[in-house]
């Protein structure tokens, strides 16, 4: 997370894909009737959704991950971006962020059983506008979630059972109804 505060996110907007800073927009969610700040992010979501819908006029998405640290990680990707364009200035970022990165490999079991996913995947018709559609996903840790989700990937390329072959969104890939069967079964569920 700390590298990516330094790069630019990529979003769809006006029909066409753009770079903005990370961190540079927020937007509060509704998670288990809380309200909740997620930051601006890439995702793949900007690519594979104006393939598949090409009347959507924008694509952003947004990492909730932190939701307390969405307002400070603004003025951090503001300093970090300024600082990697200078020289040594990758360096003093990571000595400076150092005393907060973890231990390699990310949370041991019992700090990933503690944690769980939640997904808000909203459709307006304006910005900041009214949901028109929305879909709510709960499920693993998600580190876990990332290791299922890619075994599920590895176990469907191997017996063969992936529709489209190259760099394709996962429905493409599998199916949308294989993909719906995966995630049930690793725990990602509609809620």
């Amino acid at each position: 997370m700390r590298d990516g505060l330094a790069l630019p996110s990529a979003r769809w907007k006006q029909h066409r894909l753009v770079e903005e800073r990370t961190a540079a927009h927020i937007r509060p969610f509704t998670v288990q009737d809380r309200q909740k700040n997620a930051f601006l992010v890439s995702g793949t979501e900007v690519l594979f959704l104006p393939e598949a819908f090409p009347r959507l006029e924008g694509v952003t998405v947004y990492n909730g991950w932190f939701p307390a640290l969405s307002r400070p990680a603004t003025v951090l990707s503001a300093l970090a971006g300024a600082a990697a364009h200078h020289p040594g200035g990758r360096r003093l970022i990571d000595t400076l962020t150092r005393p907060f990165i973890g231990p390699p490999g990310g949370p041991d079991t019992a700090e990933r059983a503690r944690s769980r996913t939640y997904v808000v995947a909203a459709a307006s018709g304006a910005p900041g506008g009214s949901p028109l559609a929305e879909v709510r996903l709960e499920g693993p840790s998600i580190y876990n979630l990332t290791g299922e989700l890619m075994a599920f990937a590895a176990d469907q390329l191997a017996t063969g059972a992936g529709f489209t072959p190259g760099v394709v969104s996962p429905a493409d890939a599998f199916g949308l109804d294989t993909l719906r069967q995966g995630c049930a079964r690793i725990g990602l569920t509609p809620v």
